[in-house]
């Protein structure tokens, strides 16, 4: 197969093969679309009809040993009022449970619930089943590849972020 090495522009970003499979964030969309339909279909409504794919990356972040409202805000790059509102959602499911930090009078910490915590213990045991699926597609040293270059890409954009606040 010969690959044409032009650069190619495009609206949406720069390819240097030309090749419309490879353009960057049509690859993300799909990315995440597929990702967000397999969390959907394999992790939240298997036991938690109200536990939705957003719910995700915050409840993952509360992890076992709890978190305040403020550092998950900072940790995930979201407002402290888009992280309480799915924190209300995760009470109401009796997932997530909101206390007063004993070290902090201003801060409120959050744990998961004796059925959050079994609830991430599953998503664990599918989200590594998932991972080694991938190692196995790719190979364990491109898997490990990828999640660097995509750790470099989010800082990339963090830093972005925090120049236009700046």
């Amino acid at each position: 197969m010969e690959v044409n090495h032009s650069v190619m522009s495009t609206d949406c970003g720069t390819t240097k093969t030309g090749d419309p499979k490879r353009i960057t964030t049509k690859l993300i969309y799909l990315l995440k679309r597929f990702m967000d339909e397999w969390n959907e279909k394999n992790l939240c409504r298997v036991h938690y009809p109200g536990f939705n794919h957003s719910h995700l990356p915050l409840f993952m972040s509360i992890g076992t040993t709890g978190i305040s409202n403020n550092e998950l805000a900072e940790k995930l790059n979201v407002t402290k009022q888009a992280t309480s509102k799915i924190i209300k959602e995760l009470e109401a499911i009796d997932m997530v449970k909101s206390e007063k930090s004993q070290t902090d009078a201003r801060a409120v910490m959050l744990f998961l619930t004796s059925e959050g915590e079994k609830y991430y213990q599953y998503l664990k045991t599918q989200l590594y089943q998932l991972e080694e699926q991938y190692k196995k597609l790719v190979g364990a040293k491109n898997y490990e590849i990828a999640i660097d270059v995509m750790v470099k890409l989010v800082n990339f954009h963090e830093q972005q972020n925090c120049k236009e606040k700046n």
